[in-house]
């Protein structure tokens, strides 16, 4: 049987397969995985097929990506993935996905999975230890717990932030320069309060001011069952990245910001594993720079020098150009290029489990009490959203009708900023 390690031995050559490709024997749901070392973000992972009589083995299969050996005990990237018997290689694409591990199963009785190369592409975070701020803090919540890497949900980590119960709180990230970018990535707390980032919105421009720059979509929700959601917006320029939560008495909590750039910077398999990569010398974690032939941008991780090529657009058909810190970046896309990539506004339904409905006599941005009394509501996209009011850290804290009529929260006890 062919060695697993050929499957990321850098030889794409579909021929031959019996000398450059893996192979299991006839089994039920065999499985093959590769260990990068360290969780790292996949952009996408490509996959080259033997070019025999066993081209068609490979279909259906399962893709992978997640902390565990156990490859069926991560989140699948995509529903089943098929081969063309005319393509020699296929490219499933993970969108923000993070792991250790990235795993090729074949779901089925009887099957043989045989690899002759799988290269997987990462992503580089160009947030992490950039300078951050936010609106206010509470409970020892500050604001650079966003990007200090820690994508620990749990708020007794002391790996996430907290603003007190205010008015249109946000969070700010300076990236130090104008970069393009495509995905941000927010990791949420895993607990009761973790609802309270829901409705939120995402800027990015050149100006300090967060509402001042340009939104990547529009109102972004987190399904209630997840504690990251990964925003495409599809190379949108500039150097500060904010969140903003609309409406009264709202408390911003969040446990990391990521930012990723241009189309995703392109490793293979063997750069993210670090077989080929060094330390970091006299650069300090998360800084950046060129590489020695000027070809690439570099970048301080986890005490490890990692430099990838910058590649724009979709194709590769863009050209990069160097921005003001002397750092490859990408163009910005033409008008007619760009996409919607955002999880967008949902209906008060898709919120709430209840029935969604237009926003009746009242206008944009228009803020109420919902008619049961126990809820703020307010008007956006011509829809009514209405949500629950939390107060403290673990909505340990009573809510208050104010003067306005709606929900709002108490100021916190003094004696109370040091706890969590």
């Amino acid at each position: 049987m062919g060695s697993p390690g050929l499957a990321v031995d850098g030889n794409r050559s579909p021929q031959r397969a019996s000398r450059f490709c893996t192979k299991t024997s006839q089994e039920d749901d065999p499985y093959w995985y590769v260990d990068l070392g360290y969780s790292v973000t996949v952009d996408h992972v490509t996959i080259v097929n033997r070019q025999d009589s066993l081209i068609e083995k490979i279909t259906p299969f399962d893709l992978h990506v997640g902390d565990s050996t156990d490859v069926t005990r991560n989140p699948m990237c995509g529903g089943h993935h098929r081969f063309c018997l005319t393509d020699t290689e296929h490219v499933v694409r993970c969108g923000g996905m993070s792991g250790r591990y990235v795993g090729i199963r074949l779901p089925g009785k009887k099957r043989t999975l045989s690899l002759c190369e799988v290269e997987v592409y990462a992503a580089t975070n160009i947030a992490w230890g950039k300078p951050t701020v936010q609106s206010d803090v509470a409970f020892n919540g500050v604001a650079s717990r966003a990007t200090d890497g820690c994508r620990d949900p749990d708020w007794n980590s002391a790996c996430c932030t907290s603003t007190p119960a205010q008015s249109n709180p946000w969070l700010r990230v300076d990236l130090g320069t104008e970069v393009s970018v495509r995905w941000v990535v927010i990791i949420n707390r895993q607990d009761r309060t973790g609802r309270r980032l829901n409705r939120f919105e995402l800027y990015i421009g050149n100006e300090e001011r967060v509402k001042r720059n340009q939104p990547c979509g529009s109102v972004i929700y987190i399904p209630t069952n997840k504690n990251k959601i990964a925003t495409n917006c599809n190379g949108q320029r500039g150097r500060y990245v904010g969140i903003f939560l609309p409406g009264n008495s709202r408390t911003l909590s969040l446990c990391e910001v990521e930012v990723y750039e241009g189309t995703v910077t392109r490793k293979r398999t063997s750069e993210v594993r670090g077989t080929e990569g060094q330390d970091c010398g006299e650069h300090q974690a998360g800084d950046t720079w060129l590489s020695d032939d000027g070809e690439e941008n570099c970048i301080c991780e986890m005490n490890q020098t990692v430099c990838y090529e910058v590649i724009c657009g979709e194709e590769g058909q863009d050209k990069p150009f160097q921005g003001k810190g002397g750092l490859w970046t990408c163009p910005e896309p033409a008008a007619e290029e760009e996409e919607s990539g955002t999880v967008t506004g949902k209906r008060t339904s898709e919120v709430r489990g209840t029935e969604g409905q237009d926003c009746g006599e009242h206008q944009q941005g228009d803020t109420w009490l919902s008619d049961d009394g126990e809820e703020n509501c307010i008007c956006e996209m011509n829809q009514t959203v209405c949500y629950e009011v939390i107060c403290g850290e673990s909505g340990e804290d009573k809510p208050f009708l104010g003067k306005d009529g709606l929900w709002t929260c108490p100021e916190p006890a003094a004696e109370e900023e040091e706890s969590g």
